[in-house]
């Protein structure tokens, strides 16, 4: 069962990506995977930060591609109590070259780093 903290996470969050994205929110499944939704590197970029305004909390850059469904991404803030976000040198270094990366390498990025987080199934 879900924290009512984590319900509120998962029904802002779901409202965002209905909003931002033109998926009514009766599509959206909170465990398939954002980009499932066309949610790409500059909307994750746009939902950190609009989480950060509405959470009054520093967080990771990359916690979109970290936490890549709704059900990861609410149930993850519940959990750490929305810290701010630790020094990531990785991410770091990333977001300082995106001004350089073009739409489609910042897409790959993206889909990359949700592949890695898929389980295996051996």
């Amino acid at each position: 069962m879900m924290s009512t903290h984590a319900e509120q996470l998962h029904l802002w969050i779901r409202e965002w990506l209905g909003r931002e994205l033109g998926v009514p929110s009766a599509e959206l499944v909170a465990d398939k995977s954002f980009v499932h939704y066309g949610l790409d590197s500059v909307h994750a970029m746009m939902l950190v930060g609009d989480l950060e305004e509405h959470l009054k909390r520093r967080l990771a850059p990359t916690l979109a591609w970290d936490h890549s469904t709704i059900e990861a991404l609410a149930g993850h803030l519940a959990a750490t109590g929305v810290a701010i976000a630790p020094d990531h040198t990785e991410a770091s270094d990333l977001l300082s070259r995106l001004d350089d990366l073009s739409e489609d390498e910042l897409d790959r990025l993206l889909a990359e780093q949700h592949a890695r987080q898929q389980p295996t199934t051996d």
